[in-house]
């Protein structure tokens, strides 16, 4: 039986909807995977209408796909409304740039570069980590939150939470097919440098370059795990 961490029986279906959708975005739910009520159940130690209103929570999120006399599947990778999420945190992250460039002033521009640089030198530390499961996932967010913080953007961000979990189960994916940790750290660096030489056009392209995380595996990925993807 599953035991969420600080949580005493009974377990609700809040607390196993978040606890679902943390499995399924770290892939220990694999896309494709069937999945059911009495299995969940089982696991969780809770009735069938528990895991019901769950279920129906993540489908609206479009983590999981029910189809009546069917079954209940953890939902595949659409590689084509990824392409879409990923353009739209590029559109987000360029506008950040841009902002930062014409609203902060040299000395602020220099702080955040201090602090974005403070935040590398942790990361370098987790070069040889071979998933995103480790440290490095917090550092990376951290980085990226600094520049939205310092333009005070975040909110962008978070109106787009449920989309983005989308792309977060994408990284998950991603870094572990290529063990790519040590590329992001050095396409986070080329981005800081592009701030300090107070160039907008080459932090954009770089930002860009850093998002744009599908064409170089997408082949790949599909041939080694066809059952994890679809529209592609």
């Amino acid at each position: 039986m599953y035991k969420i961490a600080g949580e005493n029986s009974p377990v609700t279906a809040e607390q196993i909807f978040k606890h679902l959708q943390k499995r399924i975005i770290k892939l220990n739910l694999e896309p494709g995977q069937m999945i059911s009520e009495n299995q969940m159940a089982g696991e969780y130690g809770v009735s069938r209408s528990v895991i019901r209103t769950a279920f129906t929570r993540l489908e609206q999120i479009g983590f999981i796909d029910i189809y009546p006399q069917r079954g209940t599947y953890v939902s595949k990778i659409d590689l084509a409304f990824i392409r879409d999420l990923l353009l739209l945190r590029t559109a987000v992250e360029k506008e950040v740039l841009y902002e930062m460039f014409s609203s902060l002033n040299k000395t602020d521009r220099d702080a955040l570069v201090r602090r974005l640089e403070e935040n590398m030198e942790r990361q370098v530390q987790c070069r040889e980590e071979p998933d995103y499961f480790g440290n490095f996932p917090k550092l990376d967010s951290e980085f990226h939150r600094i520049m939205i913080d310092s333009v005070g953007r975040y909110s962008l961000v978070y109106m787009l939470k449920d989309l983005m979990r989308h792309l977060s189960r994408w990284r998950n994916f991603d870094v572990a097919f290529d063990h790519r940790i040590g590329q992001l750290i050095d396409e986070h660096r080329a981005i800081v440098e592009a701030i300090k030489c107070d160039d907008l056009a080459q932090a954009q392209d770089k930002m860009a370059d850093h998002l744009e995380t599908i064409t170089a595996i997408a082949d790949r990925a599909v041939a080694k795990y066809p059952n994890y993807f679809i529209n592609y």
